[in-house]
């Protein structure tokens, strides 16, 4: 027995196959991995050759050349051949004059060759060396003694061949490796597929002192071509945006749309925990996807990129065929609800998102190389990068009403252009009788049009208002689905206190000792009713379609709303200070007031969760013919920079207490619908808090 009293982990063969082909979730991402590899190894030029790899092929090869420095023996064993070797984590940039920062980290790039065909050999030499380093794995081998009943074989156990062959040219370096036993054939849309993916390695922004190329070739599919993307790419774009950070004052730029001079501008924000970032976002309307498909077929508009230090730090595919396949990593796609008017989708834009390894340290590659690992910097990040595409969707719903207004406008001066058309016809056949035959079918056949111009005008405003109808019941039905949470309890609550009366009344009526409670509980459970019907008369508002205006008396309207709160203000410990002036009526929709001050009431709850005081005011005022509501609280405020984006569709800030990002749009598309506005103010309450002020045209 062994006296030391110590053990060693030892690996069994079966683990190059979990860091390999069952790690490397498909083909593109292994031979990015092996690209990458030749971006360390100071290649400028690469090519990737696929030969007889089509279905029903036979000895299909896949070849990875590069003319980068090359390895040595020393190279080989005492680099390559170490699974994790930290040789770039002690020396993170590439030799001069190249100086590039390494990508590759952990070691285990290089097995995804496994991925890819089940023989790999490595020709590889250093500039000035005589002979061509040759060293050939045969992955079956190692399959094979997995399948074994006999002792444990170690991976390090396993053996492979070396040689050396002449070298014709001493100054000649690189590397090679030539797959073999390929997996599975290969398509055509495949090897285009890999060769848009190809293309992003480098950021087209990059300003690399050396060029990196990869060149794709299959002679079988007439492909020979160079896979990179240049800034044309981006020619097309309807709007192109840019952000910067400033290390030195730990500042960060933070888009935001500015509607009232309906410009693009920027938040000076301190730097987020995730670091700073660099990003350009190109946005595409309609017409700007149409002409960029024409120009580029075979490279769809896919949304953003992420790069570390000029290179794509993981080869995430945004683009596939198949929607439900997309990885979405950002969530720019697949949040929560799917609004279907303004969102912004990843087939809108293309975007670059610039990140170093030293200033954005916690953004780290997912082993599997298909994601960022979940931590707070990478969420926040995500967080950070859906609020500069809260700008653009901002933008997208201004430049949607400017249209729809323009197309009404461009109609109605139709219709004027033609009545004056006829009326000079007219003129005409009153001065000259003699043309009154000639003129007749003109003025016939304009008169014909000015009828279908008034139909397509008449046909205009049914459809826009059919749409807004919809829009309504859509925000109505997600506000809903809020309030459907908040009254589960007070309804419980309600029911428990109805029943304990009840079984008191089924035990002990009749006793006229106990008439006073009889009468007192009769008149509770009546109270307790009328607030049960009260929500179920709310609740059926919701099928009511046609949502037309009516006289709203503001006090009893916001106090009837205030009071279906009680018991939320009870259990949270809120205060409520109200200032309601009496006979106040406007002329609008009872229904979205309710919406407003229901969204803006259960926000305000959220925001106060963990403060010590609590404090609800509501309160509202005529200004100048205008209706000025103030809604306040004393909860968690808001950011200065987030003061424009609040009031977008997912975004939150009240993230932990169940925020979904929901109910201040709600709130925007309402006070909009009225014709009104709402931002964010100064807090009431100094600087705590937060107070949301609502203006709306006072008609009556």
């Amino acid at each position: 027995m062994d006296d030391n009293h110590k053990l060693k982990w030892r690996f069994d063969v079966s683990t190059f196959r979990l860091i390999g082909r069952d790690l490397i979730t498909d083909r593109v991402t292994a031979l990015f991995e092996l690209v990458k590899n030749c971006y360390d190894a100071n290649a400028q030029n690469v090519n990737v050759i696929f030969e007889n790899v089509g279905a029903g092929k036979k000895q299909a090869v896949i070849r990875v050349e590069d003319d980068g420095y090359g390895m040595s023996f020393e190279d080989i064993r005492d680099k390559w051949m170490v699974i994790g070797t930290s040789s770039k984590r002690a020396r993170p940039y590439s030799p001069k004059p190249f100086n590039r920062k390494c990508v590759g980290e952990k070691g285990i790039g290089r097995f995804a060759v496994d991925k890819l065909g089940d023989k790999v050999s490595v020709i590889t030499k250093k500039e000035g060396e005589e002979k061509w380093l040759k060293v050939d794995i045969d992955w079956t081998a190692y399959y094979t003694e997995t399948e074994k009943e006999a002792d444990i074989r170690l991976f390090t156990d396993m053996e492979n061949v070396y040689t050396y062959n002449d070298a014709e040219n001493p100054d000649v370096s690189g590397t090679k490796l030539i797959i073999t036993s390929i997996r599975e054939p290969w398509t055509k849309k495949e090897i285009e597929h890999l060769m848009r993916e190809i293309s992003k390695i480098v950021s087209p922004f990059a300003n690399l002192s050396y060029p990196f190329k990869v060149r794709v070739i299959a002679p079988e599919f007439d492909i020979d071509q160079e896979s990179i993307r240049t800034l044309d790419d981006f020619n097309n774009a309807t709007i192109s945006l840019s952000i910067d950070f400033d290390e030195t004052k730990k500042l960060q730029q933070s888009i935001f749309y500015d509607k009232e001079k309906s410009t693009f501008n920027y938040h000076l924000i301190p730097l987020k925990p995730f670091g700073g970032i660099r990003m350009k976002i190109f946005f595409f309307d309609e017409p700007a996807r149409r002409n960029y498909r024409k120009a580029f077929p075979n490279d769809p508009i896919d949304g953003f990129k992420v790069y570390r230090d000029g290179i794509i730090a993981t080869p995430f595919a945004e683009t596939n065929e198949i929607q439900d396949l997309k990885r979405d990593i950002l969530g720019i796609d697949k949040r929560v609800y799917q609004d279907i008017f303004n969102r912004i989708s990843t087939r809108e834009f293309l975007g670059v998102i610039d990140i170093t390894k030293n200033g954005n340290p916690q953004i780290i590659d997912a082993t599997n190389r298909q994601d960022f690992v979940d931590n707070d910097e990478y969420r926040e990040m995500k967080k950070f990068i859906i609020t500069q595409l809260n700008a653009l969707q901002d933008y997208k719903v201004e430049m949607r009403q400017a249209k729809r207004d323009n197309a009404q406008e461009g109609l109605k001066a139709a219709s004027d252009d033609i009545n004056s058309l006829v009326e000079a016809f007219n003129d005409i056949v009153a001065q000259k009788p003699e043309l009154k035959l000639t003129v007749e079918p003109l003025i016939k056949q304009v008169r014909k049009t000015g009828r279908s111009v008034k139909t397509a005008i008449s046909e205009q405003k049914k459809a826009l208002e059919d749409f807004t109808r919809k829009e309504n019941i859509y925000m109505s039905i997600m506000s809903l689905q809020q309030f459907a949470i908040n009254i589960t309890h007070a309804v419980r609550t309600t029911l428990n206190q109805i029943r304990d009366r009840v079984e008191f009344f089924y035990r002990y009526y009749p006793d006229p000792e106990e008439e006073d409670l009889f009468i007192l509980y009769s008149k509770e459970m009546y109270e307790r009713f009328k607030v049960l019907n009260r929500v179920i008369n709310y609740m059926l508002s919701y099928s009511q379609s046609n949502l037309t205006p009516e006289e709203v008396d503001l006090k009893n309207t916001f106090e009837e709303i205030l009071g279906e709160y009680d018991d939320v203000f009870s259990r949270e410990g809120i205060s409520l200070q109200t200032d309601f002036p009496d006979k106040l009526v406007l002329n609008a929709n009872r229904q979205f007031f309710r919406d407003i001050l229901q969204n803006l009431i259960d926000n305000s709850v959220k925001a106060m969760a963990k403060s010590e005081q609590k404090v609800i005011r509501c309160s509202y005022e005529v200004q100048n013919d205008m209706l000025e509501i103030l809604v306040s609280d004393t909860g968690i405020g808001i950011p200065q920079e987030d003061n424009e984006q609040i009031f977008a569709l997912y975004y939150t800030t009240t993230e932990l207490q169940g925020g979904a990002g929901v109910g201040l749009y709600i709130v925007k598309t309402r006070v909009q619908s009225l014709g009104g506005s709402v931002a964010v103010v100064d807090s009431e309450f100094g600087e705590i808090g937060t107070t949301i002020k609502i203006t709306i045209p006072f008609k009556k």
